[in-house]
């Protein structure tokens, strides 16, 4: 990783931003520059993005139009922009459907020049819980936030779709949501699952391949522990556990009510 993103690859580069209550806001990050944002940490994201900085330049702005496929509003500066958004979007409303699990509410998604870390520098992309709304970097910044990560070694365009598909399940299994989960790893397993899973399979087994040490997903627990400190390996593991499964849509089911074995519940 560069030493720039140094104080952030210990912690991960997916982002989760959660909150109890009663408690101060935790921003805790693990796998590929893409954050939850909820409540006041939303709010700083907003204020941030309203800055030049983390918005479309002027001229460019963005136009917003609805998906002809599904229920999903994508504000982007380009018509290209908008057809791939569509196309990413309706590849993760289709792996959920597959398992039951489907939009209760129109998703908003945005793709922005810039999307910052409420607290840190620029992401790929941030799932705000509040507003439930998808921001995503435009594609042409991405090769930056990319570089020395096995995701550098992947097509761009294909990498790209995907992240869109992880922000768009985040958005679609928070609708979804029965109980809510106390572990990030708990969020974070289905959007790398089916991150993974809406690869071409040729990219995929590249990215596969591009992690060491990959262990057999039977009887494999998935923690915070290993989503923040090494999120690559937690993704890879997170699409092998779920397509090992005999029904691996049980585990997404399970997760919405939080009761699934392969990741350890906290205490509320």
């Amino acid at each position: 990783m560069r030493d720039d993103l140094a104080p952030l690859t210990l912690l991960g580069i997916l982002c989760f931003f959660g909150s109890q209550q009663g408690q101060a806001q935790q921003a805790v990050c693990g796998g590929d520059y893409v954050c939850i944002a909820d409540d006041s940490v939303a709010a700083a994201a907003a204020a941030r993005r309203d800055q030049p900085s983390a918005v479309a330049k002027p001229e460019n702005l963005a136009a917003q139009e609805r998906c002809a496929e599904a229920p999903v509003d994508i504000s982007a500066a380009s018509p290209d922009e908008r057809r791939l958004a569509c196309s990413a979007a309706k590849d993760a409303l289709q792996l959920l459907g597959n398992c039951g699990i489907s939009l209760r509410r129109p998703l908003n998604v945005q793709i922005m020049s810039e999307v910052r870390h409420p607290f840190s520098g620029a992401i790929f992309g941030l799932f705000d819980t509040k507003q439930e709304r998808v921001l995503v970097t435009q594609e042409a910044n991405i090769p930056s936030l990319v570089k020395d990560t096995p995701y550098a070694e992947l097509p761009e365009r294909d990498f790209y779709r995907s992240l869109i598909v992880h922000e768009v399940v985040h958005g679609v299994m928070h609708q979804n949501l029965k109980r809510k989960s106390t572990s990030h790893a708990a969020y974070e397993y289905p959007a790398y699952a089916l991150q993974i899973a809406s690869l071409p399979s040729s990219v995929r087994d590249t990215f596969l391949q591009s992690i060491p040490n990959r262990a057999s997903p039977d009887n494999l627990v998935f923690n915070d522990s290993i989503l923040f400190f090494d999120p690559f390996f937690f993704a890879v593991h997170a699409y092998q556990h779920f397509k090992a499964a005999d029904n691996g849509c049980a585990h997404l089911n399970g997760l919405l009510v939080g009761e699934v074995a392969f990741i350890p519940t906290l205490p509320p």
